[in-house]
């Protein structure tokens, strides 16, 4: 059999053997069996003792408008437009001012399933237990008497015990998208759950009915109160307006706006015009100042002279004689009486004319200084005007200001004279947010514990779970099992298995020579040969003699396993077992020799002769070289060159030699030994040896370039080996043959 090295062992795929856990399963079945047959009554027992919980539930439609007599929202209303309206009523629901309200109503304090008390309940054990051991000094010290509580404290007490177990049963269950909302109540008696659930929805639309009629009542007073102080402000005003009019003599303001408005329009007009008129004979007279040394004829020439009205009539008359004269020019001569008269008309209109232009130039300063005079009086009445005008305007302003207050102070009154009346009218309209659309009826069938859902949830969970902790406790185990085991986790197949011995007669000693010729033990004599077996099969092809026996650590059974084996061996050929463990050497205790019996280190050190110390089994025929006294430096006695020349000199007479050697990660002494063999068995205890320290053992035995020919597990026990070789029936055939 070829070792993988430890690294190879850790690189190894890692892939999931299902068949391993099934085993494994089958292996427990029993335990697996009986765990779940007790959970599944356990669980039964307790689930026929629970006390059935029946549900009742009522639901609820929460009105988004409720009904109103008038519209009096703006005083005692909830707005329901807001969405958080319905999730602020669930939550009122639930509320401890509704639960207390039902509790009362339906006196739960009384009742043993909210209260905490048992109907005509003795004292458990515990108490009993408790007054027993209070009857002793000693023991009063640990049982302080409690202090006396007051009636007050006990009653809140109660009333906080109740209230709180009566939500806990209390379920609200809005439904998704409608106004409608569950109420379901859970109680040990079916007809206390329905009248819990309906009592419930009852409560919570009193209290929003006496919610809001105390807020109407409210506001009604508020109203009242308020509606006095502005009647008071109203008269007040009324009265500070009229003591104005009296002190100003005025009626009231009406006329007051037009009046001022027209007087100052007719001034300005008025100034506008002297204005207009000042500024022309100013004009006027200025241009008279510049041409005063112009003759007649050139000043009458001038615009503002010739656009006068009566410049204009003497021109347009002027203009006509002249007109006259030039007709009767070409009928009539100069001479002609009618050209004299015509002429004579000519010269005295053009003479009125010069005379009109010279008083005009004589009247025109004097126009100027009228039409100043005009201007500077218009001008001075109309500031005067401005002046009483901005006076009144003042009047004016306080008398809007204390006729606005008086109309304010009225609004107000008026509207809550009316608010007053329209809750005075609605104090005892009692319109409910929310109505029943379907009472909570009297639960026929309980709604917990589901008896039979639990009991099957409690098997298959108990079942699960033991099959669960059986792989779990195998997967974490960091032990060897059985012979199928090391092959699982190290991918390696062993020599063999030995089964434990569970014979009274080794109970409290370790396994001597005549355990392999014991009837009675007929699995342990028969695991020996087969592990016999599987070494000489393993020697077919190599002339093999040498084989050492070692272990990880002491007390795996490798002394035991190497002289059963030398025994099995020495049935077939010529073999000698030697005891190389010179530190605590056991092989001569084992054949009853006695513990100073000449052996190896006898040979080795003191110069014994070889056949002084060699024993033979007469039972057996097997021969045996003990360890000999003790030795305080055993390592180099076995890496001494006459320890070697021993074996080959044992190696030309005898078939077979059985070396046993210390445990391995103790001391090195098995690593000189097993160099000088040709194969290396390790012996592994099941349940008990490591799987790290099966790995270091391997590991220091493979760096030294030490041949291991196979590994024996040892002290497995009878069950899980019969299981997995399945001979134990052949085995208990044979014994019966042999009887």
């Amino acid at each position: 059999m070829q070792f993988s090295t430890p690294d190879e062992l850790r690189n190894n795929e890692i892939t999931i053997d299902f068949s391993k856990y099934l085993n494994n399963i089958k292996k427990n079945w029993l335990k697996i069996s009986l765990f779940t047959l007790l959970c599944t009554i356990i669980a039964t027992l307790t689930v026929l003792s629970i006390t059935p919980s029946y549900r009742a539930t009522a639901t609820l439609l929460i009105e988004s408008e409720q009904k109103k007599a008038v519209s009096i929202e703006e005083i005692v209303g909830i707005d329901s437009s807001k969405k958080e309206y319905y999730s602020t009523q669930y939550e009122i629901l639930k509320s401890n001012n509704v639960a207390k309200k039902v509790i009362n109503e339906l006196d739960l304090y009384s009742v043993p399933e909210f209260n905490g008390q048992k109907e005509n309940s003795s004292p458990s054990l515990k108490e009993k237990i408790i007054e027993f051991l209070k009857q002793f000094p000693l023991m009063k010290a640990f049982f302080p008497e409690k202090p006396e509580v007051s009636n007050e404290t006990r009653q809140a007490a109660l009333e906080l015990q109740v209230l709180s177990i009566f939500k806990s049963k209390l379920t609200i269950s809005p439904i998704r998208s409608t106004q409608l909302v569950k109420i379901t109540f859970e109680s040990q008696d079916p007809i206390l759950a329905a009248k819990v659930a309906n009592t419930v929805g009852k409560a919570f639309i009193e209290n929003n009915l006496d919610s809001r009629l105390s807020a109407t009542q409210q506001a009604s007073g508020w109203i009242t109160s308020r509606l006095q102080e502005l009647k008071e402000q109203l008269i007040s005003s009324e009265e500070q307006l009229t003591e104005f009019l009296e002190r100003e003599q005025l009626i009231d303001n009406s006329g007051i706006d037009n009046l001022t408005s027209t007087e100052l329009r007719n001034l300005t007009n008025r100034l506008s015009k002297a204005t207009d008129r000042r500024v022309a004979a100013e004009s006027l007279y200025n241009t008279l100042q510049k041409n005063q040394n112009t003759d007649l004829s050139t000043l009458a020439s001038i615009s503002e002279i010739s656009n006068h009205p009566q410049i204009r009539d003497i021109r347009k008359s002027e203009i006509d004689i002249e007109k006259q004269v030039n007709e009767l020019a070409k009928r009539y001569g100069p001479k002609h009486d009618k050209m004299i008269r015509a002429q004579a008309q000519l010269k005295s209109v053009q003479q009125r004319a010069n005379n009109v232009v010279k008083e005009l130039a004589r009247g025109i300063e004097k126009e100027l200084q009228s039409a100043r005079h005009q201007e500077s009086i218009i001008r001075e009445e109309l500031s005067n005007k401005k002046e009483e005008f901005q006076i009144l305007t003042v009047k004016k302003t306080r008398y809007d200001s204390l006729k606005r207050e008086v109309d304010t102070n009225s609004q107000l009154y008026n509207l809550f004279l009316t608010r007053q009346k329209e809750t005075s009218a609605t104090s005892d309209f009692q319109a409910a947010n929310a109505r029943f659309t379907d009472h909570a009826m009297v639960p026929l069938i309980p709604a917990s514990p589901k008896k039979t859902k639990l009991i099957i949830a409690s098997m298959f969970a108990s079942l699960m779970a033991a099959i669960t902790f059986s792989i779990l406790i195998s997967s974490l185990k960091n032990t060897i099992e059985s012979t199928k085991d090391f092959e699982d986790k190290f991918g390696l197949i062993p020599l063999g298995g030995i089964p434990i011995v569970k014979n009274k007669k080794f109970k409290k000693k370790d396994l001597d020579n005549s355990i392999f010729f014991n009837q009675d033990e007929y699995f342990f004599s028969e695991s020996i040969r087969s592990i016999r077996t599987s070494l000489l099969l393993n020697a077919v092809n190599n002339n093999r003699k040498r084989i050492s026996i070692s272990s990880s650590v002491p007390g795996e059974g490798k002394t035991t396993t190497a002289i059963n084996l030398a025994m099995s061996l020495s049935k077939m050929e010529k073999v000698v077992l030697i005891d190389c463990d010179l530190r605590k050497p056991a092989i001569a205790e084992r054949f009853g020799l006695k513990k100073n019996k000449k052996g190896l280190t006898n040979y080795l050190l003191m110069g014994s002769e070889l056949e002084e110390c060699l024993y033979r089994d007469e039972q057996s025929g097997l021969v045996i070289i003990p360890a000999g006294m003790l030795s305080p430096n055993p390592q180099e006695l076995l890496s001494s060159s006459k320890f070697e020349s021993l074996l080959n000199k044992l190696e030309e007479k005898v078939d077979r030699i059985i070396l046993d050697t210390p445990p391995t990660l103790s001391v090195s002494d098995s690593l000189v030994v097993s160099r000088l063999a040709n194969a290396t068995v390790i012996v592994v205890k099941a349940n008990s040896t490591k799987q790290n320290l099966i790995q270091n053992t391997m590991a220091k035995m493979l760096k030294h370039d030490i041949l291991i020919d196979g590994v024996i597990v040892n002290q497995i026990n009878k069950k899980s080996n019969s299981v997995e070789h399945g001979y134990s029936a052949y085995g208990e055939y044979y014994q019966a043959a042999e009887s």
